[in-house]
């Protein structure tokens, strides 16, 4: 029997096998269109705000869990600013802030706290009241970013780096914005308004005063009216007896630093408890009241009631190294550019010892040229008097700062209160007239706002120096 040719076997078995594999490869692409189809068909994934923020350039985002309350989301940012604004090659720093989301929709609360970064579940009174988004930002070169060059520490630096987080969100947040901030932090959101005009539709600005040099003139006179005359008296005569018995309460002292773990090598010991006394009566009005007098120690007190007393209202603290290295660039920008009040202290002048001759200059970082600007303030103040709408200025009237306040000028559309009896600590909803200032937002606005958020609003801790 004779064998078929092996060429002719093969090309047989292909023949038969063609339309097997054709009918598997028109399965599989059958199989591939189907699954592509239906991938087609679904929606693409939608970034989460989160995504969104780390795709920011500069932005380094954690998130908060659980975010603060009343918020749906929070998150932790650093964002990488030039210690320049001007010159970009001079390197960068980290500038940390928090925010807390509730929509885009909603309004956005800009707030500054004028020193480094508060607590992240700080909820500023604005951002209750216009149930709104919220950033809480820290001030350039405090706390943990302390420069090497201080020239760079100025109120246009700043309000760059706020100018710069308002555009680099202005995509996830197209709504409303609003900027505040207390007492320095005020005084940041009205520089910031200077430069940047047009960022924010309106400002809150809580207790800020403007000041126009260092040793502001206008702080004496406020002293000789604030308060009852009987209650002036006092203090001034607390202050005397302290200071007559610093023999007695000098060692109270040191056991109290030792307690606080408080460390005096940059401000000695003995000036600390001077400037102590010294600031007594500032303090007193920034943070009490009238009705406080009452408790105001006198000459038949033992040295232990005089000293609680002493340290319960003027902290040692400001004048521990802690505290002179944390507030240090305040007074940088005291005697450089925003102003200051004087010690008042011609009472007290035969009893100091330390500091004969006292001044806030001793607080400013050691070492540095203090020349101060007049012409930044000559800029600031007129354009905020006569071109600084939608601006909403609330100060307490026992408060020292506001010997300080600013004043609008007549038909200029901007709100200035003053509520009587309040310190530092005022806020609108100790306002007579909180309601004035909700129709005010309210048109500028063009939103509706419920005055029933402010009584749930817990205030949070507010002791700082300005």
């Amino acid at each position: 029997m004779k064998a078929a040719p092996a060429d002719g076997h093969h090309e047989h078995a292909s023949q038969a096998a063609s339309p097997a594999i054709l009918r598997l490869i028109s399965l599989v692409l059958l199989a591939l269109f189907f699954s592509c189809s239906e991938k087609a068909a679904e929606p693409a994934k939608t970034p989460t705000l989160f995504d969104k923020l780390r795709q920011i350039p500069g932005f380094q985002v954690y998130e908060i869990s659980p975010p603060v309350q009343g918020f749906t989301e929070t998150f932790q940012v650093h964002f990488s600013q030039p210690i320049d604004h001007h010159d970009e090659g001079r390197g960068t720093f980290q500038q940390l802030f928090f925010l807390s989301d509730r929509g885009p929709g909603q309004p956005m609360v800009f707030s500054t706290s004028g020193y480094g970064a508060p607590a992240y579940d700080y909820v500023s009174e604005p951002a209750a009241l216009l149930n709104g988004n919220q950033i809480v930002m820290g001030h350039r070169f405090f706390s943990d970013n302390i420069p090497q060059n201080w020239n760079y520490l100025t109120i246009r630096q700043a309000a760059d780096d706020q100018h710069a987080i308002r555009e680099a969100l202005k995509d996830i947040y197209p709504g409303k914005w609003v900027s505040t901030g207390v007492s320095k932090g005020g005084m940041t959101s009205l520089y910031y308004r200077r430069f940047y005009p047009d960022d924010v539709t309106a400002t809150v600005a809580y207790v800020a005063p403007i000041m126009y040099f260092p040793d502001d003139l206008r702080f004496a006179p406020f002293f000789q009216q604030v308060g009852s005359p009987e209650c002036r008296q006092k203090l001034m005569e607390f202050q005397r007896l302290a200071l007559s018995r610093r023999v007695q309460l000098l060692p109270l002292f040191r056991q109290y630093a030792q307690e606080k773990g408080y460390v005096f090598t940059i401000i000695p010991e003995e000036a600390a408890f001077e400037y102590s006394v010294l600031e007594y009566p500032f303090a007193f009005w920034q943070y009490g009241k009238e009705s406080h007098c009452a408790n105001i120690p006198d000459a038949g007190a033992t040295d232990r009631q005089i000293f609680d007393h002493l340290v319960a209202i003027s902290s040692p603290l400001f004048y521990a190294d802690a505290g002179f290295l944390y507030y240090q660039p305040l007074f940088y920008q005291a005697y450089t550019e925003i102003g200051y009040s004087p010690y008042i202290y011609d009472h007290l002048a035969d009893l100091l010892q330390s500091v004969p001759a006292p001044t806030y200059r001793s607080f400013a970082p050691v070492g540095t040229d203090l020349i101060f600007k007049p012409e930044v303030m000559q800029d600031v103040i007129p354009w905020l008097q006569t071109q600084g709408e939608r601006i909403i200025y609330v100060y307490g009237g026992i408060d020292p700062w506001s010997a300080a306040a600013l004043e609008p000028a007549p038909g200029l559309d901007a709100l200035k209160l003053v509520q009587p009896g309040a310190n530092h600590s005022v806020k609108i909803r100790d306002l007579d007239q909180k309601a004035l200032v909700i129709q005010t937002l309210e048109r500028w606005l063009g939103i509706k706002i419920s005055a029933s958020a402010l009584a749930t609003w817990q205030a949070p801790p507010e002791r700082d120096r300005l």
